[in-house]
Parts: C-alpha cells; sequence; structure tokens
C-alpha cells in the first residue's frame, strides 16, 4: 500500500510539471506591427528604397518611394535601418508596448566617402606623352594660327553666332513660365510706358544682343 501510495505521488508530480511546461510554451507570442518613415538626417526628406530588416532573421523590407515602411516584430527584436550612401542605423522593440504597435520616424546621417585625387592623361606615361609631343613638330606658323584663333574679338564673334545652350533655353523657358504663373488670372503689366525696358531696349540694340 505504502508502494502505491508512492507511484502516485510521483505520477501526479510528473502530470503537474509537464502541464506547467505544455503551458509555458503554447503561451501565444505577441506579434508587433512597425510601421514608420526613413528620413535624411540633414534635411529630413523621405528616403527611398531603403533596407529595413530584423536583425534575429534578416529579414525585412524596403521603404517606399516616401519613405514609409511596416514591418512585423517580436518585443527585444533588433530592427536594422541602411541605405547605400547613408550610416546604418539599428533601434530595438520595447519589451513594454501597451499596444502592439510601434510608430518610428528613422533619420539617417549621409555616409562620406573621400576618394584620393585621380589625374587622367590620355597617355599612359610621361615617356610616350614627350614622344608624341615630339613628333607634333610644331612651327611657328602653328603657334601664330593658334593665338589668332583665341584672339578675344574673334571669340567673341564667333560667340555671336552660336545659338543658346541647353541651359540658357532652360533658364529662359523656366523664367517664362514663372511670369506666366506670376501673373495668372490677370493682365501682365505694359512695358511700352516703361522707362526702364525702353534703356534696355536701346542698350540691346547698340551691342548687338537682339541679333541672337
Amino acid at each position: 500500500m505504502k508502494w502505491f501510495t508512492t507511484i502516485g505521488l510521483i505520477f501526479a508530480f510528473l502530470l503537474h510539471a509537464k502541464a506547467q511546461d505544455s503551458t509555458e510554451v503554447t503561451q501565444p507570442v505577441e506579434v508587433i506591427q512597425i510601421s514608420g518613415m526613413v528620413v535624411t538626417g540633414d534635411s529630413l526628406a523621405p528616403l527611398a528604397y531603403a533596407t529595413v530588416f530584423r536583425s534575429r532573421d534578416l529579414r525585412g523590407t524596403m521603404t517606399d518611394v516616401n519613405g514609409f515602411f511596416s514591418i512585423p516584430a517580436l518585443a527585444g527584436d533588433t530592427i536594422t535601418v541602411s541605405s547605400v550612401g547613408y550610416l546604418t542605423q539599428a533601434f530595438a522593440v520595447p519589451m513594454d508596448l501597451e499596444l502592439p504597435r510601434m510608430n518610428v520616424v528613422q533619420p539617417l546621417g549621409r555616409d562620406t566617402v573621400s576618394l584620393e585625387e585621380a589625374f587622367i592623361y590620355p597617355w599612359p606615361t610621361r615617356e610616350r606623352f614627350r614622344e608624341e609631343f615630339l613628333q607634333l613638330q610644331l612651327s611657328p606658323d602653328a603657334y601664330m594660327i593658334a593665338q589668332e584663333r583665341l584672339d578675344p574679338a574673334a571669340l567673341y564673334d564667333r560667340l555671336m553666332e552660336v545659338g543658346r545652350d541647353g541651359e540658357e533655353v532652360y533658364s529662359y523657358t523656366v523664367q517664362q513660365q514663372a511670369q506666366q504663373n506670376y501673373y495668372a488670372g490677370q493682365l501682365p503689366p505694359m512695358n511700352i510706358f516703361n522707362p526702364v525696358a525702353w534703356a534696355k531696349f536701346i542698350d540691346a540694340l547698340r551691342n548687338g544682343s537682339l541679333k541672337r
């Protein structure tokens, strides 16, 4: 009878320990949804296509064009944020969150990479440059022709014959669009009675700017 009592107590103890273990294992783990934005540290502009991942399993997501991201994680996880040209940052998910969600705004500082100075030459070595230069056999006549082509008056005449480049055309177009938007819904001023405009017009006639 004593042996049966001892065996019963041992069996009951094992069942109780197993029940505790099963309760601990089956305890649900709360998933926390982390949402936020990744911005630049200097201007706080949204940083698109930055990588956001969990350091625990190296799984994550990327920010959209507006710098927004959303990723699930567990309490205590470390979230790493990285982007090309910026310093990598990381933050930990708190253990004592009241709600299963978390909002984050993560700034990234710029990672400045200094490159050594590089000189690019059309010849691989100095000796090759010396050989090519001596083979030119420059004469005084060629030197005089070069000086004539670099004459300031001749350069100015060629400049007057050349039309506007891309930068000038773009600047002129942007100015015209800005002026149209500024006077939208109203009549623009009439410069025919503006003495300053007449003075600019006469100067343009004198220096030949209207020919361009």
